[in-house]
């Protein structure tokens, strides 16, 4: 019997790397493998209508193909978007969910701002 026999069929399906350099936890999402198919607003308003249910969102970036920002209002929130929509099946594509390398914009000119 192979080892994958006895795995549940979740954990046989491709396995996010996690980057040692990327777990700094962020507000800021980055999501990629998104169906690039689907009208770029279209998918806009899904990420909003699918992770507003974790926390208050500042905003969503889906400028590149295939890839997008969200900005939670504290990383807190971030965090528990993340964990819970892990590899979640979105128009037909498991999400693939990281902490953002860069600070958005956005919590930059608040922080200067407080």
């Amino acid at each position: 019997m192979s080892k994958h026999a006895l795995e549940p069929v979740a954990s046989v399906a491709k396995k996010v790397k996690l980057d040692p350099e990327n777990l700094k936890p962020s507000q800021t999402l980055y999501l990629k493998n998104l169906n690039d198919q689907i009208n770029p607003t279209l998918i806009k308003h899904s990420l909003y209508l699918l992770f507003s249910t974790y926390g208050d969102i500042v905003e969503i970036h889906n400028r590149k193909r295939g890839q997008a920002h969200v900005v939670f209002d504290s990383v807190v929130h971030a965090g528990l978007a993340m964990k819970c929509l892990q590899s979640e099946e979105f128009f037909n594509k498991a999400l693939v969910i990281q902490y953002s390398k860069n600070e958005s914009k956005v919590v930059t000119r608040y922080k200067d701002e407080s």
